[in-house]
C-alpha cells in the first residue's frame, strides 16, 4: 500500500525558465517602458530656441524697412499734430480718414435714406427704359404735308394703268359733285369746262401726301388731265406756278382755302390755259 507521502506518487510539475530576468530586457518591453527614448540636452533646446526668436527679430526688423522706404514720407504733419511750440491744452487726437468718415456715412449710405435714394433711382431708371416713345403728331387733316409733284406723278400713272381709273363716270358736274358726299370731310368744287375745251370724264378718290383727297378727271384732245382737290393749310392765296416731271407738265396753286394740283401729259401751253379756265369759272 502506497503512502501518500510516496515520492513516485507526487505530481511532477514543469520547472520554470531560469532565465525570467532576461525576458524582460526584450525589444517590446523596451518600446513599452520608453526605455529607448532619449531627451536632447537642456543646452541643446535652449540653443535652438535662441536662434529662433533671433530670426525673427530679423525677419521683423526687415519688413519694417521695406515699408518705411516704399511709403512716401509726408512733409506736412496731418491735422491735429502738435506742432512744436503750440499749446497741447484743446488739441483733440487726430483720427484717421477712413474711421472719421466711416462711422458717419455708414447709417447714410445704408439707412432710410440711403434706401430712398436708391430706390428713386431705380424707379428713375425703369421710367427711363420702359417709357413709350412719344407719339408722333397726327397729320393736319386740312392739308397733306410735304407733298411733293413725283407723288403727284405716281398717283397719275397708278391710275392711267388701272383698269378703273374713274371711282364714278359723269359728264355732269351735278352728278360727280354729290358722289364725294360721305366720302371726304369736304366738298371740292367741281366746275364744267366743256364749253372751253375741256370735257368733265368724271372723279376718284386717291390717296396723297398722308390723307384721302378728291380727283377731277378732265380730256383735252384725248390726254387726261388730272385735278387733286384738297384744302390748304395755309389759307392765303398763290398764284399757279408750272414745272415739269418725268415727262408730266404739273401746276400747282392755292384759291379759296383750296390747294389745287394739276397734272397731264399733254403740253404745258394746254395745262396753263386749264388752269385759266378753271380760275376764271371760280
Amino acid at each position: 500500500m502506497n503512502k501518500p507521502d510516496d515520492a513516485k506518487d507526487k505530481p511532477s510539475t514543469p520547472s520554470t525558465p531560469s532565465t525570467t530576468s532576461s525576458g524582460d530586457t526584450t525589444l517590446g518591453k523596451m518600446l513599452r517602458d520608453g526605455s529607448l527614448h532619449h531627451k536632447p540636452p537642456h543646452a541643446l533646446r535652449v540653443r535652438l530656441r535662441d536662434e529662433l526668436v533671433k530670426a525673427g527679430r530679423m525677419a521683423d526688423q526687415a519688413a519694417s524697412t521695406s515699408s518705411s522706404n516704399t511709403a512716401p514720407q509726408r512733409e506736412t504733419p496731418p491735422p491735429g499734430a502738435v506742432q512744436p511750440g503750440q499749446p497741447t491744452g484743446n488739441v483733440r487726437p487726430a483720427q484717421p480718414t477712413d474711421a472719421a468718415w466711416g462711422p458717419s456715412l455708414a447709417p447714410w449710405l445704408f439707412g432710410g435714406a440711403g434706401g430712398a435714394i436708391l430706390g428713386g433711382l431705380a424707379v428713375a431708371m425703369a421710367l427711363l427704359v420702359g417709357r413709350p416713345p412719344a407719339p408722333a403728331s397726327a397729320p393736319e387733316a386740312q392739308a397733306p404735308t410735304g407733298l411733293q409733284p413725283q407723288e403727284i406723278v405716281s398717283s397719275h400713272v397708278r391710275a392711267l394703268l388701272s383698269q378703273h381709273p374713274l371711282d364714278v363716270v359723269s359728264t355732269d358736274r351735278h352728278t360727280v359733285k354729290p358722289w364725294f358726299n360721305g366720302r371726304l370731310d369736304y366738298a371740292p368744287p367741281v366746275v364744267d369746262l366743256a364749253d372751253k375745251g375741256f370735257a368733265l370724264a368724271g372723279g376718284r378718290l386717291d390717296y396723297v401726301g398722308g390723307r384721302t383727297v378728291a380727283v377731277l378727271v378732265y380730256r383735252t384732245d384725248q390726254h387726261p388731265i388730272d385735278l387733286y382737290v384738297f384744302p390748304a393749310r395755309d389759307k392765303a392765296s398763290a398764284a399757279p406756278t408750272i414745272t415739269g416731271a418725268d415727262g408730266y407738265a404739273i401746276a400747282r396753286w392755292r384759291r379759296n382755302g383750296m390747294t389745287y394740283w394739276a397734272i397731264t401729259d399733254a403740253e404745258p401751253s394746254h395745262l396753263r390755259v386749264f388752269v385759266e379756265a378753271l380760275q376764271a369759272a371760280n
